[in-house]
């Protein structure tokens, strides 16, 4: 701040008396006892002037408080600006040092937009997103030790496990192996920490930026404000490099921890040295953030190619398939169709031509959903049964089978992780290295026949019961949520590649679109388009084309 001490009257003080000042003249740099300023008000040369209280004043950051209207070389009054050297003159300056610099421009005009200009509405925009890109990473990074808290206490009740089952022999052996587990946590506890400590040092520093920014358009002169901003970019450019070095050097990289139990474990008393080995781990970030400048840069070197709206959207029927009890759906890498048949307990692979290239029974009554993980691998959720079996295609054999806590419903794959609907809980995430499963949204009336779908940086799902679709982040944060009236009792979801967000409204038997952020509706197609019990839905980005799953029929549809 300019200053938390009395500030004297100048004017009083040139004639031997003290006065504290009551307003501050950043025209005269001086402060102004309330009767000083009556005869400053009176003066033509004066009345003219800027004057604000001086408790506005002191609310300046010093380095702009400090800013001089005078030349400290020549004791006179700055007048001109020399674009060439970016620096403000007095009429003895021009003589001595800027003889020979061309465009010398009348300082009065260069500084009279200055507060009202977008750069400083820039700089504030730009010290908001990096407060908002810190929080984010504290979040992150907080929620990525309670993962690798939860994954220690698995592996521990693992190791445990085994240990139980062998003698006193093991004792050594189990030590040194949970030891190594907790080194592992605590390395990666410290470094987290580390960089949280860094964060909140550095979110001090971005906030008194922040309220300096406020106090220059609120109450700084107009050449404090233009030599300020430029005081503040480079101070910004410091805070979003720190940052950007975070993904450059590796610093928000997702880390797990990884533990292999020795397959010879029961041969321990003869050949086994050791219990097993603790490893980190480190993935892709599931943050994505970018400066304003990278942002700038990609929009002008990109060519624009307008989204579509909701309003352009039509629906032309290609095909339907004579397959019915289909509750869930999904399209390979490959384009061929995965159908999930309810009635008939199967997984169903199709070619977009309706040839079947696959008929693989399901060992588990009542499944729901089905996501392609890859073009040789289906997840399939199970609701009564309460599990999720991942089936490789090729061999028709269920790879591996994951417990879910609750009653599962629709699930989709996303960065590795499997995400799904779980009644009276929320959306669980599933690493899939690891299978270990944490609760990314916590919601306790989701419901059944609830169906999820994520694009991007975004996941979309659907509540059945409260007629809501909601949109959040990866991370779990709340982007927007609808409750419109055209949506009532929606199951299925699907995504384009405009992020339009396509909706199965079971209970007006309707398909329905709502716009990016939510906020616009509009149906589709409806009763009078064949559209009966509406349950998954699936879209193919490739191909433009939307996979809708009546309970009696199946229909392939073009977007136009």
């Amino acid at each position: 701040m300019a200053s938390s001490s009395t500030v004297i009257c100048g004017v009083c003080d040139s004639q031997h008396m003290t006065s504290n000042a009551d307003f501050w003249c950043p025209e005269c740099d001086e402060g102004l006892c309330s009767e000083c300023l009556k005869h400053h008000n009176a003066s033509k040369a004066t009345r003219n002037h800027g004057v604000i209280p001086v408790d506005n004043y002191k609310q300046l950051p010093p380095s702009i408080a400090d800013i001089s209207q005078y030349c400290a070389q020549h004791d006179r009054k700055f007048q001109n600006y020399c674009p060439q050297h970016e620096s403000v003159c007095c009429p003895l300056c021009i003589h001595s040092n800027h003889a020979n610099c061309v465009g010398i421009l009348s300082l009065e005009k260069v500084i009279q937009t200055a507060k009202t200009s977008v750069l400083l509405e820039s700089f504030d925009q730009n010290v908001k997103n990096i407060n908002m890109n810190i929080e984010r990473v504290v979040k992150d990074r907080k929620q990525n030790l309670l993962e690798i808290h939860n994954q220690k206490q698995k592996f521990h009740d693992e190791i445990k496990q085994v240990r139980y089952k062998i003698n006193e022999h093991l004792d050594t052996l189990e030590q040194r192996l949970l030891q190594d587990l907790y080194a592992a946590e605590k390395k990666v506890k410290s470094q987290v920490e580390e960089l949280l400590a860094k964060l909140a040092e550095n979110t001090e520093k971005v906030n008194s930026m922040e309220n300096n920014i406020s106090a220059i358009m609120d109450y700084a002169s107009d050449l404090q404000a233009f030599l300020g901003s430029k005081m503040f970019e480079t101070e910004i450019q410091k805070h979003e490099t720190l940052l950007q070095s975070l993904f450059d050097d590796g610093s928000l990289r997702k880390i797990d921890i990884n533990c292999k139990i020795e397959d010879k474990i029961t041969d321990v008393l003869s050949t086994v040295t050791s219990l097993g080995s603790i490893s980190i781990k480190s993935s892709t970030p599931l943050l994505s953030m970018k400066t304003g400048k990278e942002m700038q840069a990609q929009t002008m070197s990109l060519p624009y190619v307008p989204p579509s709206t909701i309003n352009d959207i039509t629906l032309t029927l290609r095909r339907t398939y004579n397959f019915s009890g289909i509750a869930g759906c999904s399209i390979s890498p490959t384009g061929d169709l995965i159908l999930i048949d309810n009635g008939n307990h199967r997984l169903l692979i199709l070619k977009e031509d309706g040839t079947l290239k696959s008929d693989i029974p399901l060992s588990t009554q009542l499944p729901v959903d089905g996501t392609c993980m890859d073009d040789k691998t289906v997840a399939v959720s199970f609701t009564v049964s309460k599990q999720i079996q991942i089936i490789k295609v090729s061999t028709k054999t269920v790879d591996r089978t994951i417990q879910t806590a609750g009653n599962c419903f629709g699930l989709c794959y996303s960065y590795d992780h499997l995400l799904y609907c779980d009644t009276d809980r929320g959306i669980q995430k599933v690493n899939m290295s690891d299978n270990c499963s944490s609760t990314l949204v916590k919601d306790n009336t989701l419901s059944a026949w609830s169906y999820i779908a994520s694009s991007k940086d975004r996941i979309f799902y659907t509540n059945y019961s409260t007629h809501k679709v909601t949109c959040c982040s990866l991370t779990g944060e709340k982007i927007w949520e609808n409750k419109e009236q055209l949506i009532r009792s929606p199951r299925g979801i699907s995504v384009d590649k405009d992020s339009n967000v396509y909706i199965t409204s079971f209970g007006n038997k309707s398909i329905v679109v709502l716009s990016p952020d939510g906020k616009q509706a509009r149906k589709l197609l409806g009763k009078d388009d064949g559209i009966g019990d509406p349950f998954g839905l699936a879209f193919d980005v490739k191909k433009e084309n939307l996979l809708v799953a009546n309970y009696m029929e199946l229909a392939l549809y073009s977007l136009s």
